[in-house]
């Protein structure tokens, strides 16, 4: 009699015990990934109906950190924003100095206020024109390379300098008080913008900026936004900039009149009191800003601790358990390859 095996042939077993080494080394790599990164393999397919809270907590740190990143761009212009207000004031500090030392007569010092002034000129102008990241500081929206004209550069449309404006103005010498209420009302003419020639108004001949455009804003997130934007147009740079012209356009050791001496004088001190004082106001504003930013971000870090807290509960793993697993699957792997290569040794002729 004829008995016939019913157990699995040997091309089976075979292509069976494949298969399950494949599995194993499928669930390993699975289990190794697990362990390097801390996190499940197919994360939404284990934490199933949290799948939701995890993408939610995802975007929002995403988002977060875009906004934490604008932020910190942002910081870096506030602080050179603030230096440069900084600088600009410590810039006539030694004129105002001088001038506040002879304010009363003309001294052997007033000869050296004309030349303090006209340096102090130069180095506000030129602070003026700092830029970050290839963007203007203080010309609004206007990219441009400097956002005040140069004393003695002329503009291109009207071919008119501020040196020529004003010394055109000063010609006729300052001899009297009433010489001096003339010239005034005619340079706060152009340093308010009324001047009958529109050539000759501050907006024209001093600043290269735009005019009339919002203040720059800083987004603080969730909706949150305020401004610090610092235009050169705006009303201390012009109260400074009348001050040193003033003094750097006329020698006050030149004044005969004592009367008109002082009151010269001394209207350019007011001017540069208020100017420095204004732009003290707007540094401090602008550091406020920059303190807000910071606290922002400081919230946003917290925040992302949390976030990322929960998101290892969801989708995390044990490092300790991963560890096991993959000792475990390694373990049972080497067992199967074993196993699978003695088998591919066995044959019947070993037995005859």
């Amino acid at each position: 009699m004829i008995y016939l095996s019913k157990g699995p042939s040997t091309l089976y077993s075979s292509l069976l015990r494949r298969n399950q080494n494949a599995e194993a080394a499928s669930a390993l790599s699975r289990a190794e990934q697990e362990l390097s990164t801390g996190y499940k393999a197919d994360v939404y397919k284990s934490i199933g109906l949290g799948a939701t809270e995890a993408l939610s907590l995802n975007a929002t740190l995403d988002r977060d950190e875009a906004q934490s990143t604008t932020n910190k761009l942002v910081l870096s212009r506030l602080e050179m924003i603030t230096q440069s207000l900084g600088a600009m004031r410590e810039s006539v500090q030694d004129v105002l100095d001088v001038a506040v030392s002879n304010a009363g007569q003309a001294t052997d010092a007033s000869s050296g206020m004309q030349i303090a002034a006209k340096a102090a000129l130069d180095a506000f102008i030129g602070q003026a024109g700092q830029a970050y990241g290839g963007s203007a500081l203080f010309a609004g929206t206007s990219n441009v390379t400097n956002a005040l004209q140069g004393w003695s550069e002329t503009q291109a449309g009207s071919g008119l300098s501020p040196q020529g404006v004003i010394g055109g103005l000063l010609s006729g010498g300052l001899n009297s008080v009433a010489d001096v209420d003339s010239v005034l009302a005619e340079i706060d003419a152009i340093f308010s913008d009324s001047a009958t020639d529109p050539d000759t108004n501050f907006q024209t001949l001093f600043y290269n900026g735009s005019t009339g455009t919002a203040p720059a804003r800083a987004n603080l997130g969730d909706g949150v936004s305020i401004s610090y934007g610092v235009q050169a147009d705006a009303e201390p740079f012009r109260q400074v900039l009348k001050g040193l012209v003033m003094l750097a356009s006329y020698d006050p050791a030149s004044i005969s009149d004592s009367a008109a001496y002082s009151s010269w004088v001394n209207e350019a001190i007011t001017a540069i009191s208020a100017g420095t004082a204004g732009l003290l106001d707007a540094e401090t504003q602008v550091s406020t800003v920059a303190a807000r930013l910071e606290s922002q971000n400081e919230q946003i870090a917290d925040r992302a601790v949390l976030y990322k807290t929960r998101l290892m509960e969801l989708d995390g793993v044990d490092a300790y358990d991963a560890a096991s697993n993959v000792t475990m699957l390694q373990a049972q792997l080497e067992a199967s390859y074993t196993v699978s290569a003695r088998l591919s040794n066995l044959s019947f002729l070993n037995y005859m």
